[in-house]
């Protein structure tokens, strides 16, 4: 996966987190409504999928995947507060969705807040450590916070689970060149280039961007 932005899972997880007949006066029509909405979001339609998610969290209130749903879109939007307040709906009545944390932890380091987005991504990865673009994406909040080590640490990681990823070994190289691991950095470029030739130009822009600070 190329470019640096941050790591986001965009397909939804098919998770039962609760009945979808839990008090719901029109079950069948409230999953209706949130598969439409899936649907909708996978293709691109974000105005779509949020006013069937509305309409499917209005009939049935109790599941957490409406809320994750409503979450992402909200999220694509660029309504990161909103975004937050569905995912803390979801992790309410399902504790162990952990790609929640991870997306809440992606608006919350929008949001400038990166201590916060770090917590997140941690209890993302306690709950399901496979989820491993969180890696990732708290490499890149460690490396905000000045943690570089941290930061390289969560980028092998990364790379263990994806040895194809091409924007973990140009954050690694990054991180590890502004520790004067000259050497290591070099190596992480080269294999960066190896794997996507393309990324030169944005490469070079960021080791130039680093050294002029």
């Amino acid at each position: 996966m190329t470019g640096g932005r941050l790591l986001i899972k965009l397909a939804l997880i098919c998770v039962v987190c609760a009945p979808w007949d839990a008090q719901s006066q029109d079950p069948l029509s409230a999953k209706s409504y949130y598969k439409r909405a899936r649907n909708a979001y996978d293709n691109g339609q974000i105005t779509q999928a949020l006013a069937d998610y509305n309409k499917s969290i209005s009939i049935n209130p109790k599941v957490a995947m409406a809320y994750y749903g409503r979450g992402l879109a909200l999220y694509a939007s660029g309504h990161c507060d909103k975004a937050i307040a569905d995912f803390n709906h979801a992790i309410a009545i399902s504790a162990r969705l952990g790609e929640a944390y991870n997306v809440r932890g992606l608006c919350w380091f929008d949001a400038g807040n990166v201590a916060q987005a770090i917590a997140d991504y941690s209890t993302a990865l306690e709950i399901s450590p496979w989820l491993s673009w969180v890696y990732y994406n708290r490499g890149i909040a460690r490396a905000a916070s000045g943690d570089l080590k941290g930061a390289i640490a969560d980028y092998s990681e990364r790379i263990d689970f994806n040895p194809r990823d091409t924007s973990a070994y140009e954050k690694r190289g990054l991180a590890r060149l502004m520790l004067h691991q000259e050497k290591e950095a070099k190596k992480d470029f080269d294999m960066c280039l190896r794997l996507d030739p393309r990324m030169k130009p944005q490469l070079e822009a960021a080791i130039q961007q680093l050294g002029a600070y």
